[in-house]
């Protein structure tokens, strides 16, 4: 209270919400800003030198072109009306330095200006994992690290937790979240003193790349709020909690690294060096929801492709004229399409980039290339799925199926999955073959298979052979299908559609379904060696402990079982 009996907020208290980023060091602040601006020929932008209180600061500010008003032409469009406004967009962006640490404050379109690759896109998640409560999450934003490479945006409104979203121990990307800071957690901000004393206060934050926050804007208010963030990094522990969410992350597509990693996969892919990672094929994204691949056709560079089987050598084919600093620029630049069997195109073309995946490893890091993209992979991302695997490995179904090699064998001479699916239908009463049963919705318009074996207890049984001349697409794109189909099948009317189908086949059968599924196993032959953990493809692990962490949240099931 001020002496007039007012509620007036004391200038030094004054706060305003705002976009802060923090900076990697350079010697001088005009290196971290956009280069675009620094090379600025027009004068579109002006560059001051300022001070915040006692700090020295750099003040970048702008204004885009006039432009008519975007709803004016809506008027325009019902009464004939032109009123002429117009408009224009301010923005700013302040660079400063608080004892060691840099930062930056944007204003309207100011995120824009800080330089993309001087950004410690850390940030956001390191203050996220120190001060938010995991029960009070309200949005987040992720990226399934598999070669589906899926992204979700989830919004609770009622901050129902950050397990609301299904992220338990989880194979996950977390690019956003939005939730309050933990109660426990004192943060001396010139906001929480300002707010603080009123009853059920609460600080929310929005935490990406930086960090949406209220900050004080008197010069002594706003630096003791830095060197409050700064100190909150710096000594708060990690809520345990949230701990994993710092075990995947992304290389921005700015990072001088990319290049570096970049030219890595081309040595791997030039030439394979298990000591210095692995490159194999990988499915993209927009194929795994529907069904498998028979027919692969496009080209890299000048070299075409058609096959029925796409493997590197396809791939080391159409590079193989071209220097190492060429190689991901030419299969970026490449496409590839996957047709079905009907000769109709599942996914249209796809740079052929993100048919490829890639581990580069070196004794100071371990990254991933999925779907065109680069991550890096924390040790006990590591060790959580190694966790995983062997506990999906060791969580086997209580029967077993033949031998792959024990099915009949087609014009060719090969035992062909088809083949071995209707083999032990016909050998064993207890699993109804439905290999090929697409079922249609709404969101698989093209359809997808529930499964190719029901199995005893009317489990969904998800069937593959792989080999080291298969990689890890086949075992990736199995593990999606599962995942596709227990997801699916949650939804009643789609539930009620599955039934129906194994109506159509065993009356008695369907009407012990029950009303989901009762459990997911994938039934593995590999021809080349034994499976177990340790022979499981890199990128195909992923992509189980991705489909093993969602189907905990469903409450369903996973086995393994290893065809002999």
């Amino acid at each position: 209270m001020t002496g007039d009996g007012s509620d007036r907020t004391p200038a030094s208290l004054a706060t305003r919400r705002m976009s802060v980023y923090r900076m990697r060091h350079t010697d001088t602040l005009r290196e971290l800003v956009a280069t675009k601006i620094i090379d600025d020929d027009e004068q579109k932008f002006a560059i001051r030198d300022v001070r915040v209180g006692s700090l020295p600061a750099l003040l970048v500010s702008g204004e885009s072109e006039v432009g008519p008003v975007e709803w004016t032409s809506a008027i325009r469009s019902l009464t004939g009306v032109d009123l002429g406004f117009t408009t224009t967009t301010a923005s700013a962006a302040l660079f400063l330095r608080v004892d060691e640490t840099s930062y930056a404050l944007t204003f309207g379109h100011g995120w824009r200006y800080p330089r993309d690759s001087k950004i410690d896109r850390e940030f956001g998640l390191d203050v996220a994992v120190r001060l938010l409560d995991p029960d009070e999450i309200k949005e987040i934003t992720r990226w399934a690290l598999s070669a589906k490479a899926r992204v979700d945006r989830n919004m609770v409104p009622g901050g129902q937790g950050l397990w609301a979203f299904g992220l338990r121990e989880h194979a996950e990307l977390v690019r956003n979240l939005t939730g309050k800071v933990h109660g426990d957690v004192r943060l001396d901000l010139a906001y929480v003193r300002q707010r603080g004393r009123y009853r059920n206060f609460s600080l929310s934050l929005e935490c990406g790349d930086g960090l949406h926050i209220p900050l004080g804007i008197e010069a002594e208010s706003l630096s003791s709020d830095l060197r409050a963030l700064t100190r909150a990094v710096d000594e708060l522990p990690v809520n345990d909690r949230l701990e994993p969410l710092r075990w995947v992350r992304r290389v921005p597509p700015n990072d001088d690294l990319r290049e570096v990693l970049d030219s890595a996969a081309a040595d791997l892919l030039a030439d394979p060096d298990i000591g210095r990672g692995e490159a194999g094929i990988a499915y993209p994204a927009r194929y795994y929801d529907g069904p498998t691949v028979h027919r692969y056709r496009g080209h890299i560079g000048d070299t075409k492709i058609d096959t029925d089987e796409l493997t590197l050598a396809h791939l080391q084919e159409g590079v193989r004229r071209l220097g190492p600093d060429r190689t991901v620029g030419a299969l970026r630049s490449s496409n590839i399409e996957g047709f079905d069997e009907d000769g109709r195109s599942l996914g249209g073309e796809v740079s052929a980039l993100h048919w490829m995946a890639a581990e580069v490893t070196d004794p100071d890091y371990r990254h991933v290339l999925l779907d065109g993209e680069w991550y890096e992979i924390g040790e006990k991302y590591v060790e959580h799925v190694d966790r995983v695997i062997s506990e999906a490995f060791a969580n086997t179904p209580p029967w077993t199926l033949p031998p792959w090699n024990a099915a009949p064998r087609d014009d060719a001479g090969k035992v062909v999955e088809g083949n071995y699916n209707r083999f032990v239908a016909d050998k064993d009463s207890r699993f109804l073959c439905l290999d090929k049963k697409l079922l249609k919705t709404r969101v698989h318009p093209r359809g997808f298979e529930a499964c190719d074996l029901l199995g005893p207890g009317n489990v969904l049984v998800h069937v593959k052979k792989v080999s080291s001349g298969t990689g890890s697409s086949v075992l990736s794109h199995l593990f999606a299908q599962g995942l596709v189909a227990v997801e699916s099948l949650t939804d009643r009317t789609t539930w009620d559609e599955f039934v129906k189908i194994v109506g159509e086949q065993d009356e008695t059968r369907a009407r012990e379904l029950g009303t989901r599924p009762a459990g997911l196993v994938y039934a593995i032959h590999r021809s080349d060696k034994p499976l177990d953990p340790s022979t499981l493809f890199t990128f195909a692990r992923s992509a189980l402990v991705s489909a093993s962490v969602t189907l905990a949240t469903y409450d369903i099931p996973l086995q393994v079982c290893v065809i002999p």
